[in-house]
């Protein structure tokens, strides 16, 4: 358990590189593996746990491998295993055996791929008993679910003798991150055609002339962006994009109406955060279909603010690291933040008097859930059950978080 006293300074400055993207990194891992005599090279890679993991299962020749709690990297590395006729068993911990993987694997199967479940129709863990038939020029996925599973078949589309058109038959959600896959793909010279649900990728190679350069994370970032609100601040991060394909990018224009603002530094790769006043709005409007992942952050933002809130697009945050929608349910609730579900997809935050001295935080081993909960720092003395739950994303997140707060 981490144990945080409150944090007094006034003012936050310092210094400091972000992780790298891990989305961009197992996007570019899988066309490296894909690509061939080495024609893409890259330049430098997250550090993160979900992208060892999957860099590990590309070069295991081991008949099992367990994927922890890294979604993203498994069902990558299914549809690549399934287009080298790997023959492998995937599994993962509780909490990714329980995550719905049946859609991709529906659609891998409609590509003469045999998966074989061993326990759970629909779930981990899985066996591939048959590669795929490189011949098929076709495959429909509902990626109504997760953008992931027709991430992981557009990645492997120019790989097919004719190419593959790939048809999604239910409605595309966090659809920031197959723009970040077709992206990619580009940087790596294959380009794909879309219109509106359909992609049509042509026979093609990967390859790059010049090393690939992972750019900072901006998921990573919304979290920076967070400590600044009502306290002057001036840290300068690294190698963060400002014009970036990522969709938490967006997390730039909703922290700007609390008063935070992030300039670029002329003639360098680097940003500055600036804050002084806070401008604290009475109500927030939030959709997170297309960024499901900035949802802890702007719930706990919201909640350490008493700002009141309408959150939609959320359907899908019960098949996450955790059930975040019930995680910060429940550990808002000591805080005086009310999320009521009006549905399934939307909900609405409102607030009580709160007259706890400390918080005591719950991760559910989600690493957005525990970062999340750290901003209340700035409010109250505050504990956190597994503080190593960063790991997956933001290893050096408490090192970074504690020297900024003047803490150590």
């Amino acid at each position: 358990m981490l144990s945080i006293p409150v944090v007094e300074k006034d003012k936050l400055e310092g210094e400091f590189t972000l992780p790298l993207s891990k989305s961009i990194s197992h996007r570019f891992l899988i066309i490296k593996a894909l690509s061939e005599n080495g024609d893409i090279s890259l330049g430098n890679i997250s550090t993160s746990n979900d992208t060892q993991l999957l860099s590990e299962a590309l070069n295991t020749k081991e008949n099992l491998i367990d994927f922890e709690d890294a979604g993203t990297p498994m069902r990558f590395y299914l549809a690549y295993a399934a287009l080298k006729d790997i023959r492998v068993v995937i599994t993962g911990n509780e909490g990714l055996r329980a995550r719905p993987i049946a859609p991709l694997v529906d659609a891998i199967s409609q590509l003469g791929c045999r998966i074989k479940y061993i326990e759970q129709t629909g779930y981990l863990p899985i066996r591939i008993e048959k590669g795929i038939d490189l011949d098929v020029s076709e495959v429909s996925i509902d990626s109504e679910m997760s953008s992931q599973f027709l991430s992981a078949l557009l990645l492997i589309a120019p790989c097919f003798n004719k190419g593959l058109k790939i048809i999604s038959t239910g409605k595309i959600t966090s659809s920031t991150y197959i723009d970040l896959t077709i992206d990619a793909m580009l940087n790596a010279g294959v380009r794909v055609h879309q219109n509106s649900n359909e992609f049509v990728v042509s026979k093609a190679y990967y390859m790059s002339k010049a090393p690939i350069e992972i750019e900072a994370d901006w998921s990573a970032a919304a979290f920076v962006l967070a400590w600044a609100i009502g306290r002057p601040t001036n840290i300068q991060i690294n190698g963060l994009n400002l014009n970036s394909k990522q969709g938490d990018c967006i997390s730039k224009v909703f922290f700007e109406k609390f008063g935070v603002q992030i300039q670029a530094i002329s003639n360098t790769n680097s940003v500055k955060i600036i804050s002084h006043a806070p401008s604290i709005p009475g109500f927030i409007e939030f959709d997170f279909t297309h960024t499901p992942d900035m949802f802890p952050i702007v719930a706990a933002t919201c909640a350490l603010l008493k700002v009141k809130a309408h959150f939609t697009g959320i359907k899908n945050l019960v098949i996450k690291e955790s059930n975040r929608i019930e995680a910060m349910q429940l550990n808002l609730l000591q805080t005086g933040a009310f999320l009521k579900l009006l549905n399934e997809n939307e909900l609405l935050m409102s607030f009580d008097v709160t007259l706890s001295d400390t918080y005591t935080f719950k991760s559910y081993n989600d690493h957005r859930i525990a970062m999340a909960c750290s901003i209340f720092a700035f409010d109250k003395s505050i504990s956190i059950d597994n503080e190593m739950v960063v790991n997956k994303s933001f290893p050096n997140y408490w090192d970074l978080f504690m020297k900024t707060a003047n803490q150590i």
